[in-house]
């Protein structure tokens, strides 16, 4: 099995000066405070599912609820069995979809929920409660919370154990193993560690996830890397933040000084002491250095575009793109495949023609400014399809990834 990477894509959104700084989920909520007829049945769903689910994008599982049982009432109404078997939803946010309708249907002999006695008003949030939501107790998108530190990678941690997870049944009993292997020698620093591995890599608390069915089949630690790197900018919004504010302005450069991160990590992470930013930056280095998105050169980070693996490559896709439909190669040109990973872009668009080989992308078509593909499966289908694909090893890739990192730094930008 080849390499793989995967990317988080963090949009920018346009704003005047002194407009505040609102957030995705943010935005939901005041909509539904403001107008609940303003939001379609999809997006109902969505603000929903952000209350079970921290810091992930849940619109498309929102949409495949959807799908597969209908209308929001016909999600609230689905037997808790059923809702287990939508990759992505947990025991946790079944619970919690079974008892909202609960309320609003309640057994036999139970009285109706009384209606509100006025209109929901949108409600400020005090100044004081700020750390309260930076702690992640508040399901947040990055852009809505203050930054939290960042300084516990467990990177090497994660390449060694990751690849295990598929072999325990809960993501209790996993966490257990974390705990008990994890290499330091004081049981209440392995316990926080095999949290934060457990939690940033799982945010569903479930392990019937495509990470973990990929991680189990990845021939090397080269297929594994990239896909990490896509996870901890997923749940890490400093990382996220340095990926997309900082070094992806740089590329024509292709470097980073330590002393421009460091600036970087106070004007987000203003109350920092010395320790703090030293554990901070060493995280951020190895975060890029040891899943090999960048090289380390003294107090240098050199980056460049450049080639990644197949199979990362599908991942990554994938998990963007998680839905079956016809996509623009602006998708790959404007996204987190392009912008977090820097990964070259005429390497992807060979990939696209490799995974249309191998029958998982069903059509590219490039025809005068028309330059678009079709994806027919979802993620888990597409993942299935090409790890068990009878004839992986013996089909002719276009090219081959080369290593990193090179020897001079590319603008291409």
């Amino acid at each position: 099995m080849h390499g793989t990477c995967c990317v988080l894509r963090m949009d920018k959104i346009e704003r005047l000066p002194d407009e505040p700084k609102v957030g995705h989920r943010a935005r939901l909520r005041q909509r539904f405070l403001a107008d609940p007829a303003t939001l379609s049945e999809v997006e109902r769903v969505e603000l929903l599912l952000t209350f079970a689910i921290p810091r992930q994008d849940v619109a498309p599982l929102a949409h495949a609820l959807i799908a597969r049982f209908g209308g929001p009432e016909r999600v609230l109404g689905a037997p808790i069995k059923e809702l287990l078997q939508v990759p992505g939803i947990g025991e946790h946010t079944a619970v919690l979809l079974r008892l909202v309708e609960w309320f609003t249907h309640p057994a036999p002999g139970q009285p109706p929920l009384p209606a509100p006695a006025q209109q929901p008003v949108l409600l400020e949030v005090e100044p004081a409660l700020g750390p309260l939501f930076a702690t992640g107790l508040e399901p947040a998108e990055p852009d809505e919370l203050e930054m939290r530190t960042y300084a516990n990678d467990e990177i090497a941690n994660a390449l060694e154990f990751i690849p295990q997870a598929a072999q325990f049944e809960t993501y209790e009993a996993f966490k257990a193993y974390l705990w008990e292997r994890l290499p330091y020698n004081s049981d209440s620093t392995r316990r926080r560690r095999a949290s934060y591995i457990s939690e940033r890599f799982f945010p569903a608390e479930r392990l019937d996830v495509p990470l973990a069915y990929y991680a189990a089949r990845c021939a090397s630690q080269d297929d594994l890397k990239p896909v990490l790197f896509y996870h901890v900018l997923k749940a890490e919004p400093l990382a996220a933040r340095v990926a997309e504010e900082l070094v992806w302005p740089a590329l024509p450069t292709g470097r980073i000084e330590r002393e421009d991160l460091r600036r970087f990590v106070l004007q987000h992470l203003p109350d920092a002491g010395k320790a703090s930013q030293t554990k901070i930056l060493q995280a951020l280095f190895r975060t890029y250095c040891l899943l090999s998105v960048a090289a380390e050169d003294g107090t240098t980070l050199r980056f460049q575009t450049h080639k990644g693996t197949l199979a990362g490559f599908l991942y990554v896709l994938t998990a963007q793109l998680p839905q079956p439909g016809i996509y623009g190669f602006e998708t790959l040109e404007q996204g987190p495949l392009r912008r977090w990973l820097l990964w070259d872009r005429e390497w992807m668009r060979q990939q696209l023609y490799n995974l249309r080989d191998l029958g998982i992308v069903s059509k590219v078509s490039e025809i005068d400014a028309l330059r678009q593909f079709t994806l027919p499966f979802d993620q888990w289908t597409a993942l299935r399809h090409y790890c068990e694909h009878p004839q992986l090893d013996r089909l002719a890739l276009r090219e081959q990834p080369t290593a990193w990192p090179p020897q001079d730094v590319r603008e291409d930008q």
